[in-house]
């Protein structure tokens, strides 16, 4: 009996063993297959931004939980990580989520009845929870971020330097369950005249692959096919968090944000008009709430304005091919269509829908309005479906080419934080495809013109605000504290500037949409623009400033920050270059932002800076030992046409260790909330934070307890530095309180040396 159940169980684990085998060859081919949720960032210009194989941009879609992101969500500038009175902010980001939608039908499938049609939401669609994209609507296949910088990371130049193509490209590419496969191309530069946009180039086939797995899974023709994109934007966090303490979209739904368009530009952008109070714009772009005078003043933070941003999309192309004609979709039946809507090629007039909502665009709530039978925002009428013309002085000469086009609904746009453009029908036979460009854009303002009018900006859906065209706001104007009604200050720009991180004379949100106009066609605009006139793909002929040299950044024994650079970008070569580099400017900051201080201006073979004949060096004698600084080294030509801050770098002053363990200190002691270093950094590890061991040898471990005598952290000290930092994190990611700490300092040696330090918040 017992050799039968030996022999049984023996057969028993052979065929599990099999199966797992089995099993695991299974779950390994399909992990081949199937590529996992990924991300890659955007951080060459002054615009960062996260880009997901899934069809997410920034994140997932939702408008709850937004007081901290480690990923940059359309942040303008970018590494504006920062810390006010001990308070961590993330920075200056400006999206809830972003992403596309595909909706289609099969040809037998009723379009009246939505649990016929497919959907997929990559991004586009959420509430206060997101929802579950990848393996539901997007099945991700490939991500790469491609670097096309005119110099490699030792310095050198870049034979494979392509001067006709982005400096940072990122291609991302999913497959969905409607059969479609999207590829979007990003690109980015780090010129100061086009360092505020990216461009996304999408491509959409239909492939059939449903699951990802690289085969097509139907050959069904993809019929009433609608695509769209789309972006909660809410400028900006920064600002939210400094007025109310939250970036919470309680705050902002018929609050603070008035969403415009540009319609000769084919732009939408949401400005931060006020601070909840009233409607005055003359509280625009959020003045900080504590600080106003100082940071408008000395430029920190970014000046007095937090939230001074115009965050936007500028559609560069749409797609006319395979769009449906009469008799072909239901968008163009008699009884939801007129002759107004449909193009002289029998096609419909596009956009199909040009929509700003609330940022609920909850997935129950999109789908009716992802259909072919009825427009979420209507069509425009000769004067906009309101019985008012336009200003005068505002209207394109080619306004009628508007009519029966998608209507940026005006009466709506005091909601502001969705963005909503959508295009088709089209008719998408196997192996088809259609595509689309744009810009996402970022600007100080909208505006500098007082007499610019653009459709929307209104106060909600009521009588005396139904007018679709309102008055720009301009950060000329005053400025009020609205707690005491005085007025800060009678025209902002005109008394403080723009803060450095606005490096040229493109400044507005329209200066970079025109900029990427410019960008994308190879040529000026000339207003109105009309994507669908445009190259299907981008041209890229970009002006070129000298590229700023690759910079290292070390300690000399006296703790002075050493900046080198190399010679190659010299001897740069560009079909565009708008000159050779002619001097360097050596800046230095508390702050990646600014704002800048020239810390030196160095000719091309100045013998004064030479280290060696192919070095440059600069140091800087003004340092701290403990404190932190950016740095940046810029190339300028003769005419002062400069490079953007590529090789920015932070640097802590530190001196090499002690021989033995003497006396170790604690610095500050005690730490009062504003005494900490004044260097920059991001979250916990900005040097405002920042509490300094000093006197350690190479090696030594450090041991911190409460007064009760609990262990707080421990940290290994392993380096070739006087000090180290501590940033008042306990081992369990808590913050510290106030109160004494005692602290036990290990060397390598078995010496021991014992001190204590007081933390008053």
């Amino acid at each position: 009996m017992k050799k039968v159940e030996r022999k049984n169980i023996f057969a028993i684990t052979e065929r599990i063993v099999l199966l797992l085998a089995a099993l695991c060859l299974a779950f390994a081919g399909t992990a081949q297959a199937q590529q996992l949720r990924e991300a890659r960032t955007h951080t060459r210009g002054m615009l960062h931004e996260t880009i997901y194989n899934t069809g997410e941009i920034g994140r997932k879609w939702h408008y709850r939980d937004h007081d901290i992101t480690l990923d940059p969500l359309m942040e303008w500038p970018g590494n504006s990580a920062t810390i006010i009175d001990g308070l961590q902010y993330s920075g200056q980001h400006n999206i809830i989520g972003g992403g596309i939608s595909i909706a289609a039908s099969y040809e037998d499938a009723n379009p009246f009845d939505i649990t016929q049609r497919l959907y997929s939401f990559g991004g586009s669609s959420g509430q206060h929870i997101p929802i579950t994209v990848a393996g539901v609507y997007s099945f991700p296949l490939s991500i790469e971020r491609i670097e096309n910088y005119p110099l490699l990371e030792d310095g050198a130049l870049n034979p494979d330097y392509d001067p006709d193509e982005a400096e940072e490209i990122i291609v991302s590419k999913w497959a969905t369950n409607t059969g479609v496969t999207v590829t979007r191309t990003t690109r980015a530069w780090s010129y100061p005249d086009y360092d505020d946009l990216i461009i996304f180039e999408y491509v959409f086939e239909n492939t059939g692959d449903t699951d990802g797995d690289g085969a097509a899974d139907t050959d069904e023709t993809l019929y009433e096919v609608l695509i769209g994109f789309h972006y909660g934007v809410a400028p900006s966090m920064l600002g939210f968090q400094r007025w109310y303490g939250t970036w919470e979209y309680d705050f902002m739904y018929k609050n603070d944000l008035r969403g415009y368009f540009d319609r000769h530009r084919w732009l939408r952008y949401v400005l931060n008009t006020g601070n909840g109070l009233d409607s005055d714009f003359s509280e625009g772009g959020k003045p900080e709430p504590k600080y106003f005078p100082t940071f408008a003043e000395s430029g920190r933070q970014g000046g007095g304005l937090m939230s001074p941003q115009a965050p936007g999309v500028q559609m560069l192309f749409y797609d006319t091919n395979h769009l449906a004609k009469e008799g072909e979709t239901f968008a163009l039946d008699p009884r939801v269509a007129n002759e107004r809507m449909i193009d002289d090629d029998g096609t419909l007039k596009q956009p199909f829908m040009n929509k700003v909502e609330s940022g609920n665009s909850r997935e129950d709530k999109m789908k009716p309005k992802l259909v072919p039978y009825t427009r979420w925002s209507g069509t425009y009428t000769p004067y906009r479906e309101t019985v008012w013309a336009p200003p005068e002085g505002t209207e394109d000469p080619d306004s009628l080419r508007w009519t029966g086009r998608g209507a940026f609904n005006f009466r709506q746009s005091y909601k502001a934080v969705g963005h909503h453009i959508v295009f088709g029908p089209y008719i998408l036979e196997k192996g088809e495809k259609v595509e689309f460009s744009y810009a996402e854009v970022v600007g100080y303002g909208a505006t500098e013109d007082p007499n610019e009018w653009d459709e929307g900006g209104g106060l909600g859906e009521v009588i005396d605000e139904q007018l679709p065209w309102h008055l720009v706001p301009r950060w000329n104007d005053p400025v009020k504290d609205p707690a005491s009604g005085q007025i800060l200050t009678q025209d902002y720009l005109g008394d403080y500037g723009y803060p450095d991180y606005v490096n040229s004379d493109v400044r507005t949100v329209k200066d970079v949409a025109d900029m990427a106009y410019n960008a994308y066609t190879g040529k000026p605009p000339v207003l109105p623009l009309w994507p669908e006139d445009n190259p299907r793909d981008g041209v890229y002929q970009i002006p070129s400033p000298p590229p700023a040299p690759v910079a290292t950044i070390s300690n000399n024994e006296f703790a002075h920050s050493v900046i080198r650079w190399g010679r190659a970008q010299e001897g740069f070569a560009h079909p565009r270059l708008t000159g050779s580099v002619a001097t360097y400017r050596v800046y230095k900051s508390s702050a990646a932002i600014g704002p800048w201080t020239l810390l030196a201006e160095v000719p091309t073979g100045s013998a004064e800076h030479l280290a060696d004949e192919n070095t440059y060096e600069v140091i800087d004698r003004e340092t701290v030992v403990g404190e932190s600084q950016w740095y940046a080294v810029t190339s300028v030509d003769a005419a002062g046409n400069a490079s953007g801050k590529t090789n920015l770098t932070q640097a802590t002053a530190g001196l090499g260790p002690a021989e033995t363990l003497a006396e170790v200190h604690a610095v500050p002691n005690p730490f009062y909330l504003n005494s900490g270093f004044t260097g920059g950094g991001t979250g916990n590890d900005s040097p405002g934070n920042q509490i300094g061991f000093y006197g350690l040898p190479e090696q030594a471990t450090i041991e911190i307890y409460s007064y009760s005598g609990q262990l707080v952290e421990m940290i290994e000290h392993n380096a070739a530095q006087y000090s180290t930092p501590w940033f008042q994190i306990s081992r369990n990611d808590q913050e510290i309180a106030s109160g004494v700490y005692f602290f036990v300092v290990h060397s390598a040696d078995g010496q021991i040396y014992r001190g204590k330090f007081v933390i008053v918040k």
